[in-house]
């Protein structure tokens, strides 16, 4: 018994020190990528890589990542690491002007993988107290505060909602201002827009269509479509419905709606207004005069203009617009009532304001058009269809999860959805959203039995809430 006793604590002193050796590794390949850094010997970091990172990271994207951030933080004046989780550890970097978070996979000793953020608190951030309704019961609780925290340290934030779907079970966290210095908390109820996360709403409103056998993927879009349009093709090769659903068109534009040049320096309320009048007959002109630069199927670029012709096409096959096909699916199917295309006067008060990057309230754009829509959805709706796409019970959500362009060991995207392999965690399922105001992320997990939603209703810092769901995703997965 002695003996076995022995060879147990032997073995837990060999573990510790082979971990303790491990994160010694690891902090010895970041110092050498700060020295280098600081240096700006960019190519001496590639150098540190290992076999494996040669071939699959290419070195002027290296180069170029490391080149830009060190315009911008200076010299790193010291470091720490700040999240263990097993292969992966992050570091944060404190520099001369801005603060970094350095990912890195460590691998024999040598650099495998890194990724750079902006995720972490800057010095400059006033430390301020962030109303929430977080529980702080469990351990999901503990991680979802920390990095919460750090999204809300930034004086650009307004207000956050989290919703984690996560073996069976669904929580739901709310911080900050459902408007800025209201003191009034979101909630499960708080109205958002979802920006381009409604692009998956057609995407799979379009395979419930093929489910059904009013569509096939290979059909020509003209088959759709009022009128005649003979410039929807490219050599003899029509626009297919799945070349649209994956941004493969065949043409480089993302919406096409003539904008008048100054646009983009309009306040929120002249900009609606124009959506508002846009004339349905230009919209359609637009279409006639869209001319193709390849084979569609062939070539990836990210078109609005491609999803707006889905929708085209719905609200032909089924003799409705497309917020009483959304209502009618989505509100019947997974109940999810709060989720539509326009908002009634009486529902306005739920609104989470919209917040321009300077902190100041926006208007909402409350209708949809013929030329351009946008989806609301509240936190607990949103939960639902994390739900039902982690699930995928429902034979039109699988069918949007299928692969129809790319790799998913790089990316790939379904009918809408992009896709990407996580390693050992199975497939990573994703869309974000940016609507005027508002940023929101959908991530789903099928296989680890997981998914992610979040909403903000500030106008900038859209990559930060892929950072906050890869930080929370580690954390849950790693343990």
């Amino acid at each position: 018994m002695k003996a076995l006793l022995f060879v147990c604590f032997l073995l837990m002193q060999l573990a510790t020190l082979a971990q303790t050796s491990t994160v010694e590794s690891y902090k010895s390949v970041n110092d050498s990528v700060i020295a280098r850094y600081n240096c700006n010997d960019f190519e001496g970091i590639y150098a540190l890589g290992n076999e494996w990172f040669r071939i699959n990271i290419d070195k002027d994207y290296c180069i170029n990542r490391f080149k830009e951030n060190r315009a911008v933080t200076g010299k790193i004046l010291s470091t720490r690491l700040t999240d263990d989780l097993g292969m992966v550890k992050h570091f944060e970097w404190i520099g001369e002007n801005r603060n970094l978070n350095f990912e890195l996979r460590v691998e024999d000793g040598r650099l495998k993988l890194f990724d750079i953020s902006n995720f972490v608190r800057q010095t400059t951030d006033p430390i301020r107290p962030v109303q929430t309704d977080n529980p702080l019961k469990t351990h999901l609780d503990s991680i979802v505060q920390k990095y919460a925290f750090i999204y809300m340290s930034d004086t650009r934030s307004v207000g956050l909602s989290i919703g984690v779907y996560k073996d069976g079970k669904k929580q739901i966290y709310h911080y900050g201002e459902a408007r800025k210095d209201s003191g009034i908390l979101p909630n499960d109820s708080s109205i958002y827009q979802i920006g381009s996360v409604a692009k998956t709403f057609v995407g799979t409103l379009l395979a419930k269509a093929i489910i059904d056998k009013k569509m096939s993927l290979r059909d020509d879009i003209r088959k759709y479509l009022k009128g005649n349009y003979p410039n929807l093709q490219y050599n003899g090769h029509a626009i297919q419905l799945k070349d649209l659903a994956n941004h493969t068109g065949g043409f480089n534009q993302f919406n096409l709606i003539d904008f008048p040049k100054d646009f983009d320096k309009w306040d929120a309320h002249k900009q609606n207004e124009f959506f508002y009048a846009y004339p349905t007959s230009n919209y359609i002109q637009n279409w006639h005069q869209l001319k193709l630069d390849t084979i569609p199927g062939t070539n990836y670029y990210y078109s609005l203009g491609g999803i707006m012709l889905i929708r085209m096409a719905l609200e032909n096959v089924y003799g409705k617009p497309l917020d009483e096909l959304v209502r009618g699916y989505f509100g019947n199917t997974f109940q999810m009532h709060d989720t539509k295309l326009n908002l009634a006067n009486t529902e306005i008060a739920n609104l989470a304001a919209p917040h321009s990057q300077g902190g100041e309230p926006m208007e909402p754009m409350l209708r949809s058009t013929e030329s351009i829509f946008t989806i609301k959805s509240t936190p607990a709706d949103m939960l639902k269809y994390v739900e039902a796409n982690v699930r995928e019970e429902e034979l039109a959500i699988l069918l949007s999860h299928k692969p129809t362009y790319g790799d998913v060991r790089w990316f790939s995207l379904g009918l809408t959805w992009m896709i990407t392999d996580t390693w050992d965690k199975g497939l990573r399922i994703f869309h974000s959203g940016h609507d005027a105001g508002y940023n929101t992320l959908c991530a789903v997990y099928p296989q680890s039995d997981l998914g992610f939603v979040f909403m903000s209703n500030e106008d900038g810092r859209q990559g930060y809430l892929f950072n906050l769901e890869k930080k929370i995703f580690q954390n849950i997965e790693n343990r």
